[in-house]
């Protein structure tokens, strides 16, 4: 009689570590796969995040932007405020906030875009060139006043992260620049981002 509980007691426990095996194996199949683009968003975030922290701290230091004020008062708050993000920022180099895994990525789903377009399209293109800014852009300069800031591809904008207000993209030919608006300040560049 007591082997026959002993041998149920050892079935019990066989079923129950089976069940807990078997448990164990679903919850790991059930765990989602890393998302690669999902990461990498996710690094940009934290280094968008890291300006913005800085540039909080600029902006502290200069005063909040108040558009009641005369155009010349916003220039001279908008001239000191780039003048100090360029002085706190001033080791930024290209890659900072577009690291080359974010650029490769970001380089892939543009082609990727534009590919899917049609040759109407892609013609209508080449025509909007003449509107882009002629000069090279460069990490920790003012964004050259002397041409207009050409209108960003609504079809681009959905496939690249939110930004904060404060910031935006640009398209400098197949350059994308990330840019502090407020400041007009160049805060990144990625070559070759968008197809020529």
């Amino acid at each position: 009689m007591r082997s026959r509980l002993d041998v149920r007691r050892l079935l019990l426990i066989g079923a129950a570590c089976a069940v807990l095996a078997a448990g164990g194996c679903k919850n790991e199949e059930a765990k989602p796969a890393e998302n690669p683009t999902g990461a990498v968003f996710a690094d940009f975030a934290k280094r968008v995040d890291a300006y913005m922290k800085v540039r909080k701290t600029l902006v502290d230091s200069v005063g909040e932007l108040d558009p009641t004020r005369s155009q010349a008062e916003i220039t001279t708050r908008a001239t000191k405020l780039a003048s100090s993000i360029i002085a706190a920022r001033a080791q930024a180099k290209p890659g900072d906030i577009f690291t080359p895994e974010f650029s490769a990525l970001v380089a892939t789903l543009i082609k990727q875009e534009y590919s899917r377009r049609p040759d109407s399209v892609q013609e209508t293109r080449e025509d909007q060139q003449d509107e882009l800014p002629a000069f090279v852009p460069k990490v920790n300069t003012l964004y050259p006043t002397t041409y207009p800031l050409a209108t960003f591809p609504a079809t681009l904008l959905p496939l690249l992260p939110p930004l904060p207000e404060q910031l935006e993209y640009r398209v400098v030919h197949n350059y994308l620049v990330l840019r502090d608006i407020e400041a007009n300040v160049i805060l990144d560049v990625m070559p070759n981002a968008v197809p020529s």
